[in-house]
């Protein structure tokens, strides 16, 4: 075997091994990383369906505890998944086949509840798929490896050839060729072996020149392509983070119990995703005139005054101006990375949050803007991967909140449902007693007047009798004074004047009446309603109604409704003394204020009525329609207010009536009446 023969087979032998141990080398670390990352996988998963399932098992939620499984199961490297709890005969197993190799990671634990162990969840992930990965990169590097080796063995045979060949007169040009220098002039006119030597060399050293200038090419274009894959695998690393956060957060939805909740889980998620010093979240009103902040950044709740988790009132700007109006009405995404001086970054408040970079994004649902949501202050500014994340994220938010109002409609449709069954129930057994009680009330009545008459007054029958007896009527009448005869007839008489009072309001429940049902202006019978409180005799000895302030919001355009005004008028006396006791019986209500408001709500005229009392507790909230229900304290009510105006609307009008409160943030009642006839 020759030199050159030698020297080609060690370079290639060499360069086989070396390539065979990087290749098996690099497999072998890539495949530490993918277990090492499938391991730390394995444990989020399970942390994820402790949390998930938890309360599912807890409540025996077959449907959902599938669902969930069935969702984890989507993982391509998961086997098997099971869930067994005995006791309650719960045994869900799901499992997938896999192809021969790799190898079966176990992972076993139990779910706890308030120290209370619910089940078992067995889960096998398997390392076939990366194996097979692992396997079809293994094979890629050795066919590369081996390309190169196979050219490199060819420019070795081109270049010994060349260093090989006794030609003395090229030793000079072969050794600028060597250093670079392909500009060198080569002499062709020689003949024979030499000549044809010279000319080949000429040919050669053009070529290579060519061969430099498209490799420079090549890997110019090379450069660009990795670039731009680098980029792209980024991108599609970002969308996978965004879509990973946004299961998460539909996840975590799911167990809030209020839209500020589901606001407040959204911050944190959407921060994690979008690297801002501050986020917001804000909705706004039904007229879309102000955006009300429904939740902050703890940053954002640190570097400047914005309102804390109890002040609903508090409104972050109006939506017919600057970034707002942009936002809200145009329903347009705002990205700015330099607002100095920008025209919709004007009247701000003046504790505002400083703005080196804003971001704000409309909560759109269909037609309707629910809102919206900003972020401020990264650095280096926000990209147009940012904005997509964003909507992305927004999309998610505004899917979450209108599941909430649909869980919260649900509750409040079933919580009428019960009432609406619970009120004709009673009025059937209300009309009863009514009736029961009716006739011996009018005798007592009756006979007590008859008692005051003839000892009170001085008629000739009165007289007549006492002057048979030797009894002056003067003197009987002192007598009944000294011993306030007289008062206890009279409190005989107001209570049963009360009595009476209270066996009519029992008998509104099981009378309706189609009389009296013409189209009434309901903003003119809310006013009207106001003046007989301010006048009433009763309201008056309990404080001064006029002291109240009220603060109106009608719609000028409300079309009239079929109704009997005097019962409309009675409900709406109730809801506002009732408001006005409580507003008194505050002391820490030191301006006590009606909110009355009157628009359409689809086919369905409202009236609103909201004071700035203090409250109530959910459990008198629930019960405040309820008969005989009442807060007062004794001899004060007689808890049938209310009730009677829920019969009133409901039963005689086939209309709605709400009621919202918290304990410290006042009540509001909702009036919800068709504005056709529809007895």
């Amino acid at each position: 075997m020759g030199l050159r023969s030698r020297i080609i087979t060690v370079v290639v032998v060499a360069c086989s091994i070396i390539s065979l141990f990087l290749s098996f080398y690099i497999t072998e670390q890539v495949r530490k990383l993918e277990l090492s990352s499938l391991r730390t996988k394995i444990d989020k998963a399970a942390y994820v369906m402790r949390l998930v399932n938890t309360r599912p098992l807890y409540n025996v939620d077959l449907e959902t505890l599938r669902v969930n499984m069935e969702t984890f199961f989507d993982d391509e490297n998961m086997k098997s998944i099971a869930i067994l709890e005995s006791d309650i005969d719960i045994n869900i197993h799901l499992e997938r086949e896999f192809e021969p190799g790799g190898m079966d990671i176990h992972k076993n634990f139990y779910i706890y509840y308030n120290g209370l162990k619910l089940g078992k969840i067995s889960v096998v992930y398997s390392t076939s798929l990366i194996e097979k990965k692992l396997a079809g990169f293994r094979t890629k590097m050795l066919w590369f490896t081996f390309s190169v080796i196979l050219v490199l063995a060819i420019a070795l045979v081109f270049l010994i050839n060349a260093l090989m060949k006794p030609v003395t007169n090229l030793a000079e040009v072969a050794s600028e060729i060597a250093a670079g220098n392909l500009d060198k002039e080569i002499e062709e006119n020689g003949v024979g072996e030499v000549g044809i030597l010279s000319r080949n060399f000429a040919i050669m050293r053009d070529a290579i020149k060519d061969k430099i200038e498209d490799l420079a090419l090549t890997n110019k274009n090379l450069e660009g392509e990795i670039r731009q894959k680098i980029l792209k695998e980024k991108k599609i690393l970002h969308q996978s983070m965004v879509i990973s956060s946004v299961n998460t957060f539909f996840q975590k939805s799911m167990l809030a119990e209020s839209y500020r909740e589901i606001a407040e889980l959204f911050i944190p998620i959407a921060q994690a995703v979008i690297p801002s010093r501050y986020c917001f979240v804000g909705e706004t009103d039904e007229d879309r005139k102000q955006v009300r902040i429904l939740a902050v950044s703890d940053q954002a709740r640190e570097d400047c005054e914005v309102p804390g988790r109890t002040e609903d009132a508090k409104t972050l700007s109006t939506c017919t101006q600057g970034i707002c109006s942009r936002i809200v009405l145009d329903k347009q995404a705002v990205l700015i990375n330099d607002p100095t001086g920008h025209p919709i970054f004007f009247n701000l408040p003046e504790n505002h949050i400083p703005i080196d970079a804003f971001m704000g994004i409309p909560m759109v649902l269909g037609s309707d803007v629910l809102g919206m949501v900003a972020f401020a202050g990264k650095e280096k500014g926000f990209t147009k991967e940012d904005q997509d994340a964003a909507q992305m994220l927004c999309v998610a938010l505004v899917e979450a909140l209108s599941l909430k109002k649909q869980e919260d409609d649900k509750n409040r449709l079933e919580e009428m449902i019960v009432q609406s069954e619970k009120m004709v129930s009673l009025g059937g057994l209300a009309a009863g007693m009514a009736h029961e009680i009716n006739n011996p009330l009018a005798g007592i009545l009756q006979n007590t007047q008859v008692i005051r008459n003839r000892i009170q007054s001085p008629i000739p029958a009165n007289l007549k009798a006492a002057e048979a007896l030797n009894i002056e009527f003067a003197s009987l009448n002192a007598y009944m004074e000294s011993r306030d005869i007289h008062k206890m007839l009279d409190s005989v008489m107001d209570a049963g004047k009360r009595a009476a009072a209270i066996v009519a309001n029992m008998l509104s429940f099981s009378r309706k009446s189609a009389s009296g049902f013409l189209p009434e202006d309901l903003s003119l019978l809310l006013d009207q309603t106001l003046e007989l409180a301010a006048s009433d005799y009763n309201l008056k000895k309990k404080f001064d109604f006029k002291q109240i302030r009220v603060e109106r919001d009608y719609d000028p355009h409300l079309p009239k409704t079929y109704c009997k005004a005097s019962e409309i008028q009675q409900v709406f006396f109730n809801i506002l003394s009732n408001g006005a006791q409580a507003m008194f019986g505050s002391d820490k209500n030191s301006s006590p204020t009606f909110f009355m408001r009157t628009y359409m709500e689809k086919d369905k005229i409202c009236v609103e009525i909201r004071d700035n009392g203090p409250g109530m507790s959910e459990d008198v909230r629930k019960r405040i329609f309820e008969p005989f229900f009442t807060t007062k304290a004794v001899g004060e009510g007689t808890g049938l207010g209310l009730a009677v105006s829920y019969f009133i609307v409901t039963e005689n009008h086939k209309g709605e009536i709400e009621v919202e409160s918290r304990e410290g943030a006042g009540t509001v009642f909702r009036v919800r009446l068709p504005m056709s006839d529809q007895r």
